[in-house]
């Protein structure tokens, strides 16, 4: 709860300092990633976990746009439950607008995205920001 109150968005020194008024500024936040072990990875993990900075330092994100892009390796799409769920309720809890989701399954190696029409799809969402 020491958020914003060393002039930080995070009072951890981490590159979220970096990322918060990226955030702040943005009109729209589009969060793309594959599945990891049936749900969101680490790193990204750890951006959205210090978004909380910003609602406890009363700064007002809501209205923003939101969009998620993910794919998995696995070939049945509720493998992606584990990225959609929580990214649907974070857009919910901070009053941002799901403008669309991009979830692609069946794509583990390099270049197996162009055997699916994902490019396509990620390519249709953001015309609708």
């Amino acid at each position: 709860m020491t958020c914003f109150k060393t002039g930080n968005a995070c009072s951890f020194d981490d590159d979220f300092n970096l990322i918060a008024p990226a955030i702040l500024e943005a009109d729209a936040v589009v969060y793309t990633m594959p599945v990891y072990w049936y749900s969101i990875p680490a790193q990204i993990k750890g951006v959205i976990d210090r978004i909380f900075s910003l609602v406890v330092g009363g700064k007002d994100v809501a209205g923003k746009k939101m969009g998620l892009i993910c794919c998995c390796e696995e070939h049945n799409p509720t493998v992606m439950d584990g990225v959609r769920i929580p990214i649907e309720r974070t857009a919910a809890l901070l009053k941002w607008d799901m403008v669309g989701q991009v979830l692609i399954p069946g794509v583990l190696n390099e270049r197996e995205i162009k055997k699916t029409n994902g490019c396509k799809q990620a390519a249709e969402l953001a015309h609708k920001f």
